[in-house]
C-alpha cells in the first residue's frame, strides 16, 4: 500500500491555536483534508509536543490506528482499508488536548472503487424480522465466488424468512426478486443487484439448517417403539433435503421399519431396515422398497463404511451400495446421524444376476434361524439371502452342491489343474478385489466370519461381492491385532485365501491390482476429507446425542480427543497400511 505522510508540527506560537488559560498548550494543522486511493493506503501522523493527544476516528470500519512508532517524533499511523464500494467514503480524524478546549479535526477522503460493479455488503436474517424461526441474528457470508451462504444451527420447519440487505450505495438497488418478504430460501436462490450505470451482479444465497445434511422424519403408527428385528412397524416417512444435497427436495411416504443387525443391534444407537410397498427412490437413488439405516455407533469417523465403500466403486467388483448421510428425528426424538443406505438384494440396479442366480452371505452357525436357506461347507457356513427358494428344493440342493465342489476343487491336490481346478469355479477378478480391500482395509469381520457376500448366476463362476460392513475396520478394533496397519489378516486367516496364494497367477494379478488401488491412495484421502468437511456439523450434534466422541466404545482401540484426531489417525492409518502391504506384496 502507498504511504501518505501528513506532517502536524507543534512547533510555536507562531503557528498555533492556543488555549488562552495555558499558552503552553499548542496545536497546529496546516491541512485539513487529505485523499486517499481506492487501493487503501497508510497515513502517518507526525505530532512534535510535549502532551499526548486523544484521538477519535469516525469510521472505524475501514479506518484504523496503529501503534506509536517512534517517541522521538511521535508518529501515529493509520491505516486506511481497500475502498470495495462504488462511490468514495470520509472519515474524520479528532484531535483532543485533554483536559483543555482545544480540538483539531481532518478529513480523510477515500477515492470508490475502479469498478463501478454493484455490490452487496452485508446479508442478515435478522430475529426480530422472523420471530416464528430465528432465535438470534443469523449473519450470512459473501464469498468470492458469487454465493451468500448461511447456517442456521438447529431445524427449520420451513425456510420462509425475510433477509435484511445492504448494498454498496443508494444507486444500486435488489432487481429480482421484488418482493423481499418471506422468501423461501429452501433451495438456492439466485438474487440480483443492479445500479444506476445499468451494470448488474448475481448472488446464489444457500441457507443450510442444522447440520446441512438431510433430515429424515419418522412417525411411527401410535408412537410406537421399535424393539424387533423381525417384526415391522407402520410408520410414516419425511425426506427434507438441504441445499448441499439436491436443492432442498421433499419427499413423503408411508413406510415400514424394523431393527437389524447382528452386534450393532445391541449397543444405544440402533440400526433400522425400511420397507415401502412400493418401488421409491430415496435421495436420486435408484428405486427400490428395501433400505438401510446404519448407525455407526461405534465409529467415531462415521466414515470407514464410506471409505470402503469408495474403494468398492472404484474397483472390479460388479456392484457397491451407494450411500447418503442423514439426520434421523424417530417420532419427534433426534437419533443422530446415520448413513442411508441400499440394502443387499437381487435387483437391476444392485445385485444384478436375475432369479435366477444366487446372492449368500457366508455366517455363523449359531446366526442361522429355522427359517433360514442356509447349507455348509467343510469349513464354512452359506446363508442363502436372495432370493426366496424352497427349503430342502432343488434350487436349494443345485447350490449347496456347487458351492461344495468348487470348495474341493480349491483345496484339492488338483487345484491348478485346467480341467478340474478351482479356476473353473471362481471368478478370480472378484475374488482378488474384494480380497484386496478387505485387506487394505483390514476388516475384522471379513475373515469370513460374517457380512461376507457372494453371488452366482447359473452358468457362471462363484463372484465375490458386494461389500458389507466396514465399522470395525481401518483400525478401529482393539482385538486379533487389527488395530496394527502391518500384518496380513485375510490372507493368513481365511483358508480359500491362502489357498488362492498358492496359485502364481492369482498372486500375479494381486499385486497388479495392488498397484491400482495404490496408485488411488490420494483419491481415497480426499474422499475422506471431503466427506468430513460434509459431517463437520452432524459430528457435535450427534455426539451430543450419544456421548461417544471422547468416551471409549466397544471395540474401539484408542481415544483420539477429537473428531479432527480420528479423522488423521484414520487416514494416517491408511496411508501406513497401504505402504505396509506395497512391501510385503513385493516379496510375495
Amino acid at each position: 500500500m502507498k504511504k501518505l505522510h501528513l506532517l502536524f508540527l507543534f512547533i510555536g506560537i507562531l503557528f498555533s491555536c492556543q488555549n488562552e488559560d495555558d499558552p503552553d498548550i499548542i496545536i497546529n494543522i496546516p491541512k485539513k483534508e487529505y485523499t486517499v486511493e481506492s487501493t487503501g493506503g497508510i497515513v502517518d501522523i507526525i505530532l512534535q509536543s510535549s502532551m499526548e493527544p486523544s484521538i477519535d476516528i469516525e469510521k472505524k470500519e475501514w479506518l484504523h490506528s496503529v501503534n506509536t512508532r517512534s517517541e522521538q517524533f511521535n508518529i501515529k499511523s493509520f491505516i486506511c482499508d481497500p475502498n470495495p464500494l462504488s462511490q468514495e467514503r470520509t472519515s474524520k480524524i479528532i484531535f483532543t488536548i485533554p483536559g483543555s478546549e482545544i480540538i483539531q479535526t481532518i478529513l480523510i477522503t477515500q477515492k470508490a472503487s475502479v469498478s463501478s460493479e454493484p455490490c452487496i455488503t452485508s446479508f442478515v436474517f435478522e430475529a426480530d424480522k422472523n420471530p416464528q424461526l430465528l432465535i438470534s441474528d443469523i449473519v450470512a457470508t459473501i464469498n468470492k465466488d458469487g454465493t451468500i451462504s448461511a447456517h442456521v444451527p438447529y431445524v427449520l420447519p420451513h425456510k420462509q424468512l425475510i433477509p435484511t440487505i445492504k448494498l454498496d450505495n443508494e444507486k444500486t438497488w435488489v432487481k429480482v426478486p421484488e418482493n423481499m418478504e418471506g422468501l423461501n430460501f429452501s433451495s438456492p436462490l439466485n438474487i440480483t443487484i443492479e445500479n444506476t450505470e445499468g451494470k448488474t451482479k448475481e448472488y446464489k444465497v444457500l441457507v443450510y439448517a442444522f447440520t446441512g445434511l438431510p433430515v429424515m422424519y419418522i412417525n411411527t403408527e401410535n408412537d410406537t417403539e421399535i424393539t424387533s428385528k423381525e417384526e415391522y412397524v407402520n410408520a410414516h416417512l419425511r425426506i427434507v433435503e438441504d441445499i448441499y444435497t439436491r436443492s432442498g427436495e421433499i419427499f413423503e411416504s408411508d413406510v415400514t421399519i424394523k431393527g437389524r443387525g447382528n452386534s450393532t443391534w445391541s449397543l444405544p444407537k440402533k440400526p433400522y431396515a425400511l420397507k415401502f410397498d412400493k418401488k421409491t427412490s430415496l435421495l436420486g437413488e435408484p428405486k427400490d422398497k428395501s433400505w438401510v439405516l446404519l448407525a455407526n455407533y461405534t465409529d467415531k469417523t462415521n466414515l470407514r463404511n464410506e471409505a470402503s465403500f469408495f474403494m468398492g466403486r472404484i474397483s472390479n467388483l460388479e456392484w457397491t451400495p451407494r450411500t447418503h448421510f442423514v439426520e434421523l428425528f424417530m417420532n419427534e426424538v433426534y437419533c443422530g446421524t446415520y448413513q442411508l443406505c441400499e440394502k443387499i438384494k437381487i435387483a437391476d440396479s444392485r445385485v444384478n444376476i436375475t432369479d435366477d442366480g444366487y446372492l449368500m452371505e457366508i455366517d455363523q452357525p449359531d446366526r442361522i434361524g429355522p427359517e433360514d436357506i442356509s447349507f455348509k461347507t467343510k469349513n464354512l457356513t452359506f446363508c442363502v439371502k436372495d432370493p426366496d427358494i424352497e427349503k430342502n428344493g432343488e434350487r436349494h440342493k443345485w447350490i449347496s452342491d456347487y458351492v461344495n465342489k468348487a470348495e474341493e476343487a480349491l483345496l484339492g491336490s488338483n487345484f491348478l489343474d485346467e480341467t478340474e481346478g478351482y479356476a473353473n469355479y471362481f471368478d478370480k477378478v472378484s475374488f482378488v478385489d474384494w480380497y484386496l480391500i478387505n485387506e487394505i482395509t483390514k476388516n475384522n469381520d471379513a475373515c469370513f466370519f460374517s457380512s461376507c457376500y457372494l453371488n452366482i448366476t447359473p452358468g457362471g463362476k462363484l463372484k465375490m461381492g458386494p461389500l458389507w460392513d466396514y465399522d470395525i475396520a481401518l483400525g478401529n478394533v482393539n482385538y486379533n491385532d487389527n488395530q496394527s496397519y502391518e500384518g496380513f489378516w485375510i490372507k493368513k486367516k481365511v483358508t480359500w485365501f491362502s489357498r488362492m496364494f498358492e496359485d502364481p497367477s492369482f498372486v500375479a494379478l494381486v499385486k497388479e491390482r495392488f498397484a491400482y488401488f495404490k496408485s488411488k491412495e490420494n483419491d481415497m484421502l480426499t474422499n475422506i476429507n471431503e466427506n468430513a468437511t460434509y459431517l463437520k456439523f452432524s459430528v457435535i450434534e450427534n455426539n451430543a446425542k450419544w456421548n461417544t466422541l471422547y468416551e471409549q466404545t466397544w471395540p474401539n482401540y484408542a481415544v483420539w480427543g477429537s473428531y479432527n484426531n480420528e479423522v488423521q489417525y484414520l487416514k494416517q492409518w491408511l496411508s501406513k497400511r497401504l505402504a505396509w502391504l506395497e512391501s510385503a506384496f513385493s516379496e510375495l
